[in-house]
């Protein structure tokens, strides 16, 4: 599921999510991009919309300098992984996101390391 986005909000739908792109103003309902049309629309005209949820709302970013990497001592298949941060992004709330350069956040890994430190072996 995607983190982040311009509002603090996502529709999730049966097979899919979109980002809330904005509110309509006279019902209050959630609106979200119909990519074929190249308009929005509330989610309420999709039969699949489930619910809304609360994702971070990005207000910056900043690069990170090299050397910068996320680490996980156990990841999928038990298998240690580390990969470089790129960016941190700053969130309405005065939090930073680490961002990897596949565009994903590593919120979750076990360590965040410096430039120069290692990675604790197994």
């Amino acid at each position: 599921m995607t983190e982040f986005s311009s509002t603090g909000w996502i529709a999730l739908f049966s097979d899919r999510q979109a980002n809330v792109e904005g509110w309509d103003l006279v019902t209050r309902t959630a609106l979200v991009a119909d990519t074929e049309k190249g308009l929005l629309k509330p989610v309420t005209d999709y039969p699949d919309f489930q619910r809304l949820v609360y994702a971070h709302k990005v207000i910056d970013a900043i690069p990170a300098s090299p050397g910068h990497r996320a680490h996980w001592a156990n990841f999928e298949g038990g298998t240690p992984r580390t990969e470089s941060i790129i960016g941190w992004l700053v969130t309405e709330r005065a939090g930073v996101l680490p961002l990897t350069a596949d565009g994903a956040t590593a919120e979750d890994a076990d360590l965040m390391l410096e430039p120069g430190e290692e990675a604790p072996s197994a």
